[in-house]
């Protein structure tokens, strides 16, 4: 025997062997599960970005309805006011009677002889 080899040289290289081998199989354990973890991630994100574009449809969709709405109030309250101007009060219409039945009276009573 030399001083280089020692008598289990040989085993000794059989179990640096099997622990590389157990190293090297959770290494690629890992990367397994490593991947499968970013391609759940990528499904995440495509959900994400779909429902992103939907709400953003959305929003836009309940802007252009706002806007809509908005309009139409402004016409149905432009329209109140027109017909609030061009109506007639209750108290403009007692003075129109008031002064119809003076009018009235007025002729009526230069018929009747004194």
């Amino acid at each position: 025997m030399n001083e280089i080899d020692p008598p289990d040289a040989g085993a000794s290289v059989w179990i640096m062997l099997t622990r590389m081998e157990g190293t090297l199989n959770l290494v690629a354990d890992r990367v397994a599960n490593t991947i499968r973890v970013v391609e759940t991630h990528s499904e995440d994100i495509g959900v994400l970005k779909s429902t992103t574009q939907r709400l953003s449809e959305q929003a836009v969709a309940r802007d252009a309805t706002a806007l809509a709405l908005a309009a139409a109030l402004k016409e149905a309250d432009d329209q109140r006011r027109t017909k609030t101007e061009t109506a007639w009060s209750p108290l403009t219409k007692l003075f129109s009677v008031i002064a119809a039945l003076g009018v009235i009276w007025a002729v009526v009573s230069s018929f009747i002889p004194n």
